[in-house]
């Protein structure tokens, strides 16, 4: 069958089951199950965002333009802007004032953050488990970016597209990868190869082929593709902060499977950079204070997000 996409996973494609076969689709490397192949687009918005930020002609003026054509996402754009996640001290009311104060990788975050909460939707618990696994991720990489010489907002953005192919697998095929999720395994790669079983594609692939067919940038791919792969001295930074914090986001108490064997807080940090230094890296008990308290935070504003909600008012553009 003629390839529709590409895949970096190094594994090869298990036989697949009697009763999904019929349906799949073969790529070079691997079996993309269609129905993943059909879930709809991030949102468009986001996309627009993420390509004009990568551009560095661009104009603010531009980007406020995208933002403010979809008024529900720039309400919620806004509404983060002003939340406790951030604690600025005078509220913005402008959306181009606030990418101004902001800084493009900021807002790139942000909007990234507000389409994958859209895109997640249901408030299953197991579904939300992955859903904390993500943000809790992408707070760490923020915690460490420093160590990798990367702004916050970056290795963020990293953090939470990193697991985007199992948010895919359960909107596309959720009683299959529920029951994945469900069942107890040993450590992370016997879910990998649950998910093989189950689905012919693991969510590590899934990811990589949802980020290039969204056409978003080609490190997500990358970071999608291996972040369960060992870690190796010869990672390009991105990928090895986000290996890094995968695994500490499971250690602190946010996996999202829960698995007889989870890494450890020390064998995570182990594999940062010579250079760091102990008072770059919060100890184990800072390290899950600092993040509970945060997903505590983004929990409490997600529940007010308008894009996701409700239809969008005068009240939630001036608050």
């Amino acid at each position: 069958m003629r390839s529709i996409a590409t895949s970096t996973s190094s594994q090869p494609a298990p036989q697949p089951r009697a009763d999904v076969a019929e349906i799949n689709f073969q790529t070079d490397q691997v079996t993309i199950p269609v129905k993943l192949c059909n879930l709809p687009p991030l949102n468009a918005i986001a996309t627009q965002v993420l390509s004009l930020t990568a551009d560095p002609d661009m104009d603010l003026s531009q980007l406020s333009g995208v933002i403010e054509a979809d008024p529900a996402f720039a309400a919620d754009i806004l509404f983060l802007a002003n939340s406790s996640l951030f604690g600025f001290p005078s509220r913005m009311y402008i959306l181009r004032h606030a990418i101004a104060v902001l800084g493009l990788d900021r807002i790139k975050a942000l909007a990234l953050m507000v389409a994958m909460r859209g895109f997640v939707g249901t408030r299953d618990p197991l579904v939300h488990q992955c859903w904390q696994h993500s943000v809790a991720c992408a707070m760490v990489c923020e915690e460490l970016s420093a160590i990798f010489d990367f702004s916050g907002d970056r290795a963020y953005t990293a953090g939470i597209m990193h697991d985007v192919g199992r948010l895919g697998l359960l909107k596309s095929y959720p009683k299959e990868t529920m029951s994945i999720l469900s069942r107890g395994h040993l450590d992370t790669q016997a879910v990998l190869r649950a998910e093989r079983e189950e689905l012919n594609v693991d969510h590590g692939s899934a990811g990589s082929w949802l980020v290039g067919n969204w056409a978003l940038p080609k490190e997500f791919s990358e970071i999608c593709a291996h972040h369960h792969d060992a870690t190796k001295v010869s990672d390009p930074p991105p990928l090895k902060l986000v290996k890094i914090a995968c695994s500490i986001a499971d250690a602190i108490g946010f996996p999202a499977v829960k698995c007889e064997q989870q890494p450890s807080y020390q064998a995570a940090i182990s594999w940062l950079p010579r250079r760091s230094t102990r008072h770059m890296v919060p100890p184990v008990e800072d390290m899950r204070a600092d993040v509970t308290a945060r997903l505590a935070a983004f929990e409490s504003c997600s529940c007010t997000l308008t894009s996701t909600t409700r239809p969008v008012t005068a009240i939630d553009m001036a608050r």
